[in-house]
């Protein structure tokens, strides 16, 4: 028969696997497929706020968009339920 200390690290490494942390920057394509639109649609979305860009000014390149501003979009497009 098992003892208490040795079934309690099964169950601690199981709540260690279940902890979900979100990551703390979001590609434009991440964005799109988490809010089923286009990539075109996130752009118009993020216009305006902090974005972290890889790119020299008024160039092409790969647009980070910090947790924080994805929280705040997310939070202002949420429907009320009445």
């Amino acid at each position: 028969m098992a003892t208490a200390v040795q079934i309690a690290p099964m169950f601690a490494r199981e709540a260690k696997a279940s902890s979900y942390a979100p990551p703390p920057f979001f590609s434009i394509p991440d964005l799109a497929e988490r809010w089923r639109c286009s990539r075109a649609s996130v752009y118009n979305r993020i216009r305006g706020e902090k974005v972290v860009d890889f790119a020299a000014k008024g160039r092409k390149g790969h647009k980070l968009v910090p947790l924080d501003v994805v929280l705040k979009i997310e939070r202002s497009h949420l429907k009320v339920l009445r």
